[in-house]
C-alpha cells in the first residue's frame, strides 16, 4: 500500500508471479513526492522456464546396431548408469525432456542370469536414446512349480501398479534383444508385436499368427481382456491363448516393419522346470470362454520378496497351484450367479 505524506518517500517492492508454466519476475520503484504520486517503473525482468515434451522420433536414434554381450558384474551396470540419474529399483527417465507415457518392462524369468545380465546391458542405452521413461521388473518364479509364463505377466502387471501408475506394459523375454532402436518402446490404442524378425527364425515370422517374444499393452487393453491365462504351466500355448482374447474383444495386433522389428537371439538349450505343456492343445479349445475368469480378476500367488535395485526390481513369487485352480472355478460360478440374476427371465 502506498501512503502519502508531506515528506518524499520511496518505496520500492518486488513482484514474484508463478504458474505452472513460467516464472515471471517484476521489479518496481514508486517515489512519491509532497502529495503528488509518480511510479516510475525502473526494471522489469521476465524469465520463463518451460520443460519440453519428448519427440516421438528423437533425434538421437541410430538405427541398425549390434548386439554384445556383457561380461561384466552388476555393479558394473550401476555405475555406468549413475550418471543417468535412475531412481532406486531403476526407474530412468529422460533428461533433455519429460515424456508423458510411463512404461513398465516386465520379464517372467527364472535361472536366466547370463541372458538377464545381457539384457539389462543392451536394453537401457537404447530406450535412452529413445527418451522413454521406463522401469524394469523381473518377475521370478519359485522353482518348484512349472514354469508359467503367462501368470507371471499377470503378476508384473499387477505388481508394477503398486509401485507406479505405468499406462503402457511391454510383456519382453530376456533373451530376445532389439537390435534396430527405429523400433519405438512405446504404446498405442492397439497392441503392438514388436518382435518381427527374430534372428532364431532367420529373421522372419515363425508363423503368421505369432505373437510371442515382446508385446506392447496399452493399459486399457490389458484390463479389456482381464490379463494373461493363468493355466498354462509348461512350455506353449499361452501367445495362441493371447490372440484368442484379442479376438473375443474385437482388437488385433500391429507390426512395426520387419526392418524395425529385428531381434538379436542367443543360442541356449531347453530350460529346466520348462516342459511342454500336454495341456496347452485342451486349454486353447476352450481359451475364447475362459477369458472373463481366467485372468486378473482370480490369479493367486504370494510374493515372497521385492528387491529394489539400483537398475531393476526384482519380484520374486511362489504359486500354489491348486490354490489357483481353485480359485478360478470359484470365479466362473460368481460370474454365471450374476449372469443368472441380472438375465430378463429373472428379473420378472
Amino acid at each position: 500500500m502506498l501512503q502519502s505524506t508531506s515528506r518524499g518517500i520511496q518505496i520500492s517492492g518486488a513482484f514474484i508471479i508463478i504458474s505452472m508454466s513460467s516464472v515471471m519476475i517484476y521489479w518496481n520503484s514508486y517515489q512519491t513526492k509532497s502529495a503528488d504520486i509518480t511510479i516510475v517503473n525502473l526494471t522489469r525482468q521476465t524469465t520463463e522456464i518451460s520443460i519440453k515434451t519428448c519427440l516421438k522420433n528423437p533425434p538421437s536414434l541410430v538405427g541398425h546396431f549390434v548386439f554384445h554381450h556383457f561380461n561384466g558384474t552388476l555393479e558394473d551396470l550401476n555405475n555406468k548408469y549413475q550418471k543417468y540419474k535412475p531412481e532406486l529399483g531403476g526407474k530412468f527417465k529422460p533428461l533433455e525432456c519429460q515424456e508423458r507415457e510411463k512404461l513398465a518392462i516386465i520379464i517372467p524369468y527364472r535361472d536366466r542370469q547370463r541372458h538377464l545380465m545381457d539384457f539389462l546391458s543392451h536394453m537401457p542405452p537404447m530406450l535412452l536414446r529413445q527418451r522413454v521413461e521406463f522401469t524394469i521388473f523381473v518377475i521370478e518364479q519359485d522353482p518348484q512349480e512349472k514354469f508359467n509364463r503367462a501368470l507371471m505377466m499377470n503378476v508384473g502387471y499387477l505388481e508394477a501398479l503398486k509401485q507406479d501408475n505405468y499406462s503402457c506394459f511391454i510383456f519382453h523375454d530376456v533373451d530376445m534383444y532389439p537390435i534396430n532402436d527405429n523400433n519405438i518402446y512405446k504404446c498405442s490404442t492397439s497392441p503392438r508385436h514388436l518382435a518381427v524378425a527374430v534372428e532364431k527364425w532367420k529373421f522372419r515370422l515363425p508363423f503368421r499368427g505369432y505373437y510371442g517374444g515382446v508385446v506392447a499393452y496399452p493399459k486399457a487393453v490389458i484390463e479389456k481382456t482381464n490379463g494373461f491365462s493363468n493355466f498354462y504351466f509348461g512350455w506353449g500355448g499361452e501367445d495362441d491363448d493371447l490372440g484368442a482374447r484379442l479376438a473375443v474383444v474385437g482388437l488385433k495386433f500391429v507390426r512395426p516393419a520387419a526392418v524395425y522389428g529385428r531381434y538379436a537371439t542367443p543360442v541356449h538349450g531347453k530350460d529346466k522346470g520348462n516342459p511342454v505343456s500336454k495341456d496347452r492343445f485342451r486349454l486353447l479349445g476352450n481359451a475364447k470362454s475362459r477369458i472373463w475368469y481366467d485372468g486378473l480378476n482370480s490369479v493367486v500367488y504370494n510374493v515372497s520378496k521385492i528387491e529394489k535395485k539400483k537398475i531393476y526390481t526384482h519380484i520374486h513369487i511362489t504359486v500354489d497351484r491348486q490354490k489357483l485352480e481353485e480359485n478360478v472355478k470359484l470365479k466362473n460360478i460368481e460370474l454365471e450367479m450374476q449372469h443368472l440374476k441380472s438375465s430378463p427371465i429373472n428379473k420378472q
